[in-house]
């Protein structure tokens, strides 16, 4: 989740509690006036270091944004200091706020240090951080099927709001999907398919972790349980990336050359870009922290299979077999015409 997005809804949500006597019409007020002016609602210090990270997060991406397109040593001269900066300003807000988890987990992403030490990291955070939670979240249980006991609260409750509307537990679920993520890029798939199940299970996460969970069924060639998940998920399943992707690859791994044909066939006709970026490796902005939310149908594809490249990469004659492939070249440069590739 974007910070624009969770942040503003735990001022309101602080502001409306200590305010129970607020009309409908004064609440939605409140929505207004924190989107138009959240300072004012920071009425902490732990608000206000939160105000900091979206700062903070929010002027990395617009710079990564604004290279996306220079020259290449510019562009790299001009990302090193993008998280020089960045680095500078979330350590100072992760000195000031130990609970500002999506500023202490940036600032791991960002380290300069090896892919496994940088996983260890991320796993101290979130351990950390699930123990917080559990001690002063009444109700939350990260074994529960929604994250929460719904024995513990007195009448209906809104456990969406709940989960999306505390930025500890946002930041907790980032950590999760920012270690599935680690997980698949280090071959860890096991691991990587466990944290990407309890992303799954919090209600109202806006993620794609099924997508890191049908990659790593893939590569560990658990052809029952990767269809399990597609019938469970039905139709939401149907035309998304990462389960077209994810059957190609788990057919060619199998052995079964026809099917594995159909389901790449399928993926680069129905996933816009698909077969561009399979046969075009091209680079991707990172995640930080997580996955962030598509722009463009064919942004999905590309994450797709970005996430996906180590496993491509480990697994012996898919690329050049994914060349032979008669027509996936032409789909391919039809997408790189259309879109200025």
């Amino acid at each position: 989740m974007d910070p624009s997005s969770y942040i503003p809804r735990y001022l309101e949500r602080a502001y409306v509690e200590s305010h129970p006597d607020l009309s409908p019409a004064a609440r939605e007020l409140v929505r207004e006036q924190v989107a138009h002016d959240p300072d004012r609602f920071a009425g902490d210090a732990h608000a206000q270091a939160l105000l900091s990270y979206a700062r903070a997060h929010g002027a990395l991406m617009e710079e990564l944004a604004r290279i996306a397109d220079v020259p290449d040593d510019e562009f790299t001269r001009r990302r090193e200091e993008a998280f020089a900066m960045a680095r500078d300003r979330l350590r100072a807000i992760a000195d000031q706020d130990p609970w500002c988890v999506d500023a202490h987990l940036v600032l791991i992403q960002l380290s300069e240090i090896p892919l496994d030490a940088c996983l260890g990291d991320m796993i101290e955070l979130e351990r950390r951080v699930r123990e917080h939670l559990a001690r002063t979240r009444p109700g939350f249980n990260p074994d529960a099927p929604t994250l929460w006991d719904a024995e513990a609260f007195e009448g209906a409750v809104d456990f969406e709001l709940l989960t999306t509307g505390d930025p500890e537990i946002v930041g907790w679920l980032h950590a999760l999907e920012a270690l599935a993520q680690g997980c698949i890029f280090t071959a860890r798939y096991r691991a990587a398919a466990t944290y990407a199940r309890l992303v799954m299970r919090a209600p109202g996460y806006p993620s794609c972790a099924v997508g890191t969970l049908l990659l790593a069924l893939a590569r560990l060639e658990d052809e029952d349980t990767l269809f399990e998940v597609a019938q469970e998920l039905g139709e939401d399943i149907e035309g998304l990336p990462w389960f077209l992707l994810a059957r190609a690859i788990l057919l060619y791994k199998l052995g079964q050359r026809r099917s594995a044909q159909r389901a790449l066939r399928e993926f680069a006709n129905r996933c816009d870009g698909g077969a561009f970026f399979l046969l075009n490796p091209t680079y991707h902005d990172p995640y930080l922290p997580v996955r962030p939310p598509a722009r463009t149908t064919w942004e999905l594809s590309h994450q797709a299979v970005w996430e996906a490249d180590g496993i491509l990469a480990d697994t012996p004659g898919f690329a050049t077999w994914v060349e032979s492939i008669e027509g996936l070249r032409d789909i391919a440069e039809e997408f790189a015409a259309r879109n200025g590739f």
